[in-house]
């Protein structure tokens, strides 16, 4: 759910839509729980691109499993802002500028550059060959139509199990294995300017029905099986419950990364730095591996921020959470064997749960 698949992507730019059209098309069901954060003028703007990302979807009994319930923002390149839980508009502005000097993607990228290769029970090894849609893995019975996130390749797993790690926000070694994907944990109310030269959008997603990771996400009629995407912009996702719902909201969110050579890595590090286009990643090209990690983010107004073009899935999440995102494509690919992946699950590392006691 964190990308939204445009059908007419640079709409925006060519003609506005009227004011007639657009009240016409909000009056449509799926706009009815819908709180608009944003201006009038910004939603008008912006109409086209965020009319894609209001969405219901249901299970195959016709139950709405996921929903759209806000949009917020937009988070400006140089603005310095806080995000803030049950606010008309999450994005709130602070009036006195970050004491940092370097943007939040700055950090971000910093971040990704210098970190060490996690320590062993902290990610999954996998096996795996990365073939987007427009390199031929493409998924007939996958599209725009069954998910916000678009046409949809395939990534072709070599293992009979895949398990992925969580992490909690206390365990040892969380925050060190986010910076290995290019990611930080925002504390509640921390500011910072995001230095993105788009707009970012927080859509929220109503996901609190227990049937739709089941239901809905992990089958081919819904979400398609279990996906995992990256695209030219950094990622929050927040997660928004009103006071009596923090406690049943859950958040996960799988983060993944290539595992490269170092000549590779140095290069890719150089590539990071450009915006709007993702590095030239292969990996080694007989034997292409990924580590993976889920991370579960405390819904105490706590946020969480990758780089852009981070390897990335939110499926895991129950409950209203705010994703900001950007007009542009996605590269978006299916977990796949020979059919969408039954023998997949997450789960606490033994080791991690001895450390809670």
């Amino acid at each position: 759910m964190s990308h939204i698949y445009s059908t007419n992507r640079d709409a925006d730019k060519k003609e506005a839509i009227s004011e007639k059209k657009m009240k016409e098309t909000m009056q449509e069901r799926r706009w009815k729980s819908v709180k608009i954060g944003v201006t009038k003028e910004v939603l008008k703007e912006n109409f086209n691109f965020l009319n894609d990302g209001v969405v219901t979807r249901s299970g195959a009994e016709g139950i709405p499993l996921m929903t759209t319930t806000g949009i917020y923002g937009p988070i400006r390149q140089n603005q310095t802002i806080k995000l803030v839980q049950g606010a008309k508009n999450v994005v709130v502005e602070v009036a006195e500028k970050s004491k940092k000097k370097e943007s939040l993607l700055d950090e971000l990228k910093k971040l990704r550059e210098e970190a060490q290769v996690p320590e062993k029970g902290y990610s999954l090894v996998v096996q795996a060959k990365w073939i987007s849609a427009k390199e031929g893995g493409g998924l007939p019975s996958v599209g725009g139509g069954a998910n916000v996130f678009g046409e949809t390749g395939s990534l072709l797993i070599n293992e009979s199990e895949v398990d992925f790690p969580v992490l909690e926000a206390y365990d040892e070694g969380f925050h060190e294995t986010l910076a290995y994907y290019g990611a930080k944990l925002l504390k509640p109310n921390e500011s910072f300017h995001m230095g993105f030269d788009k707009l970012l959008f927080g859509m929220e997603y109503d996901t609190r029905l227990p049937g739709y990771i089941q239901d809905y996400a992990l089958q081919p009629y819904g979400g398609g099986g279990l996906f995992v995407e990256h695209h030219p912009f950094p990622h929050i996702w927040f997660p928004n419950p009103s006071e009596d719902e923090r406690d049943t909201n859950i958040c996960r969110v799988l983060l993944g990364r290539l595992i490269e050579s170092p000549e590779e890595q140095k290069k890719d590090n150089e590539q990071s730095r450009k915006q709007n286009e993702c590095p030239d990643r292969k990996g080694d090209p007989k034997l292409p591996k990924y580590h993976f990690t889920v991370f579960r983010i405390p819904t105490d107004s706590h946020a969480l921020a990758v780089d852009e073009c981070c390897i990335h899935n939110d499926s895991f999440c129950n409950g209203k959470e705010v994703v900001f995102i950007a007009n542009t494509e996605a590269n978006t690919v299916a977990l796949r064997e020979t059919a969408p992946y039954k023998n997949l699950r997450i789960s606490r590392n033994e080791e991690l749960q001895s450390r809670e006691l």
